[in-house]
């Protein structure tokens, strides 16, 4: 093993080992402190890091109607949330199962006629707590595939992981080569298929997002195609502290028979979903991301 492994492992376990054990003291703490806590220190510390230059050039951009106070309130929430975020992983399964706390909107409207044994494929974005986005399918009781991003420090990742799984009601795949392979599988088996698809994905295809084309996952409109399954979409939105909404629909999709043409309006209608869901709540998507 080389000098620059070693050291990396190292750091990877130090890492690791701070971040595990600031986890394990906001599980201890009420839910509202511990959102609260990390959320004002991401207040603070946000706009101090080298992503908020990104964070203020997209809203310049992508958000001109907005006044430089407004740009400038909406950076910040958004950095609160960020923290708020991290603050409630040890708390998900306490929140979704909470009324109080966690509600649905629209979400017999979106399911209604889907058969138990129906496969669906479900597409989300980095709004509110991203993280609570599978709530849906433990509230409906069905199995769900989640696609997520692996982080670089393997130790953490494996911890992270664990947390996720307090609310997956099946499988938690990072993003890889065989990725397709595994939603198809899925598919098959009548699953329900999650994934945020509102980052860059160099794989993707060019589709608008907020007018401006964007490299993005294809991947939901290529399931839908090919197994003329569902396509339904939630958005995890923050109300107040550590309560929340998800507003579920079904998004209507009209296949011609043209695979390809097929699979570039889909990806635009999910796209132009989550842009509107930017612009009605642009405080609370994460801007930080190199999305174009």
């Amino acid at each position: 093993m080389s000098e620059i492994t070693v050291l990396k492992s190292i750091q990877y376990r130090i890492e690791a080992f701070f971040v595990i054990a600031v986890l394990a003291l906001l599980g201890a703490l009420p839910i509202d402190m511990a959102s609260a806590i990390p959320g004002k220190l991401m207040r603070f510390v946000g706009p101090r890091m080298k992503r908020h230059s990104r964070v203020m050039e997209n809203l310049v951009r992508f958000m001109p109607e907005l006044s430089d106070e407004e740009r400038n309130r909406s950076a910040l929430t958004m950095w609160e949330n960020v923290g708020r975020v991290f603050g409630e992983i040890p708390h998900t399964r306490k929140i979704i199962e909470d009324p109080e706390r966690f509600r649905y909107v629209g979400m017999e409207e979106a399911v209604h006629g889907l058969a138990e044994d129906m496969a669906a494929v479900l597409v989300s974005g980095h709004f509110g707590n991203w993280e609570l986005s599978l709530a849906p399918s433990v509230a409906l009781g069905r199995r769900q595939i989640s696609f997520y991003r692996e982080i670089k420090n393997p130790v953490l990742e494996k911890r992270l992981k664990r947390y996720r799984q307090n609310i997956c009601t099946g499988e938690l795949v990072a993003k890889g080569a065989d990725s397709m392979k595994r939603a198809m599988e899925a598919a098959k088996k009548g699953s329900f298929i999650g994934m945020l698809v509102d980052q860059r994905e160099s794989q993707g295809i060019d589709a608008p997002f907020l007018g401006v084309d964007a490299k993005t996952n294809h991947a939901p409109a290529l399931l839908v195609c090919r197994y003329n399954i569902p396509l339904l979409a939630g958005c995890v939105i923050r109300e107040k502290g550590a309560h929340f909404r998800i507003e579920c629909m079904r998004l209507p999709v009209s296949l011609s028979g043209d695979k390809k043409a097929d699979v570039q309006a889909i990806t635009g209608q999910i796209n132009d979903l989550i842009g509107g869901w930017v612009k009605t709540h642009p405080e609370q998507w994460l801007w930080s991301s190199r999305r174009w």
